[in-house]
C-alpha cells in the first residue's frame, strides 16, 4: 500500500517508525557504550611495542580511579630502562591541587618474554608480587597509548601531550569498551587547574 492511500494516522505511524529506525544506531551506541556486555577473552595487544619509542614521559589523561592514584592532578608516568634489567616505572602527581608538592612513586616492571614487549609485569611490595599489565593499543606515532590489567579492573589513557580534546578521549573510551572494559568507570585526570571539578573529571 502506498503512502498516498494511507490515512493520516497510518502515515504518522509509518513516519514515526522510520524516524525510530534511523535513530536506532545512535541510540544503541549510547546504550551499549554505558552497559558493556562484551565477553572478556584475553586482552591482546594490537601490535608489538617498540620499547625505545615507548620510553619517556606519558601524561595520564584518564583512568579507572583506584586508591594509589586517587585525587592526584597533573599526573604522569615515566618509563626508563633500568641498567640492572627491567624498566623503572615512576608515577608523579600533585595531591588535590597543583600547588602541592610533586609526589613520586616508582616500581620495577619486567617485559614478559614472547609478548612482543606488550605485556609487562609490575612488581610491588618490594618485588614480592608481580601484577600483569597489558599495553594493548598505541598510535602509530606513539603519541597515545591505552593499557590495562588483564581482568579489566583498571585502565589508563596515556598521551605525550597533557591536553586531549573530548572527541579523541571519547574515541579512546570506545576502544576500551570494545576490549571488554566498563567505560563508565573512567574519569579524566585534571592536567590544568581549570579542569578540576569539571564533568567527567575525577572528583578531588
Amino acid at each position: 500500500m502506498s503512502m498516498r492511500s494511507q490515512s493520516p494516522v497510518s502515515r504518522r505511524r509509518v513516519l514515526s517508525a522510520g524516524s525510530t529506525l534511523l535513530a536506532a544506531p545512535a541510540l544503541l551506541s549510547a546504550c551499549t557504550f554505558a552497559t558493556s556486555s562484551y565477553p572478556q577473552p584475553p586482552l591482546r595487544p594490537r601490535a608489538p611495542i617498540n620499547l625505545n619509542r615507548y620510553y619517556g614521559k606519558w601524561y595520564i589523561i584518564g583512568h579507572i580511579p583506584y586508591f594509589a592514584e586517587a585525587g592526584y592532578v597533573g599526573a604522569y608516568a615515566t618509563y626508563t630502562p633500568r641498567p640492572a634489567g627491567g624498566i623503572i616505572d615512576a608515577y608523579h602527581g600533585h595531591k588535590d591541587r597543583f600547588s602541592a608538592k610533586l609526589f613520586r612513586f616508582a616500581s620495577i616492571d619486567y617485559v614478559e618474554p614472547g609478548t612482543s614487549n606488550a605485556i609487562w609485569r609490575v612488581t610491588v611490595l618490594g618485588g614480592a608480587v608481580g601484577v600483569p599489565y597489558v599495553i594493548f593499543d598505541v598510535n602509530d606515532d606513539y603519541t597515545i597509548a591505552l593499557s590495562g590489567l588483564p581482568n579489566r579492573s583498571l585502565g589508563w589513557v596515556f598521551a605525550r601531550s597533557n591536553r586531549m580534546d573530548e572527541a579523541t578521549y571519547q574515541a579512546k573510551l570506545e576502544t576500551f569498551y570494545h576490549h571488554g572494559f566498563d567505560a563508565r568507570q573512567f574519569r579524566r585526570v585534571a592536567q590544568f587547574p581549570d579542569q578540576i571539578g569539571q564533568p567527567g573529571f575525577e572528583k578531588i
